[in-house]
């Protein structure tokens, strides 16, 4: 079992970006209409929209989704770089798959980020680290009072997205057991 739980974490947080959309895909055919039967999920789920288009606001508010999607376009392809695409997770995928985000990567983006649209970032419920870093042309270029309000909101939406992952892995780690068991019995 150990070993099982240790490759689904792997499929959940390793490979390309392809893997991890293929892993989230089947994560949420596994999980499907039953999503509102784990414990807890549905409240965690909806304060974590509430906190994630908060935070969307102030970053509109800020410019950021323009600003970041220029710097992108440039040369190298600022933070919002082709390479960042790798940080997504399937769990995190799921999550944004599970609020109703049309997940799409655009494989052909360039020197972008393959989840970045004209607005800036397609998703609702984003990678840990593009939350958590700000460029010195944000912090430089931003009211202290709306980048206190960022940290404020994007603490909030860390918050709320670290509970419902572990709801999530929660269940979904309950699901393997039934499986395993089958195959162990399958291999005696």
């Amino acid at each position: 079992m150990a070993h099982q739980d240790a490759h689904f974490v792997q499929t959940c947080y390793s490979g390309t970006v392809n893997d991890k959309l293929n892993q989230a895909g089947r994560l949420h055919a596994n999980l499907g209409g039953r999503a509102a039967s784990v414990p807890g999920l549905t409240e965690a789920l909806g304060q974590l929209r509430e906190h994630a288009r908060a935070l969307d606001e102030q970053m509109r508010v800020m410019e950021m989704g323009q600003r970041c999607g220029q710097c992108a376009a440039t040369p190298g392809g600022g933070c919002c770089s082709a390479f960042m695409a790798g940080n997504a997770d399937a769990v995190q995928l799921l999550i944004n798959l599970l609020m109703g985000v049309d997940v799409t990567y655009q494989e052909q983006s360039g020197e972008s980020c393959g989840f970045l649209g004209p607005q800036g970032c397609l998703f609702l419920v984003k990678p840990i680290f593009c939350l958590n870093y700000n460029c010195s042309h944000i912090l430089t270029g931003s009211e202290p009072g709306h980048l206190a309000t960022l940290y404020q909101r994007a603490g909030a939406v860390l918050s709320r997205q670290t509970e419902v992952e572990s709801l999530l892995l929660e269940e979904l780690r309950k699901r393997l057991k039934p499986q395993a068991t089958v195959d162990n019995l399958n291999a005696s």
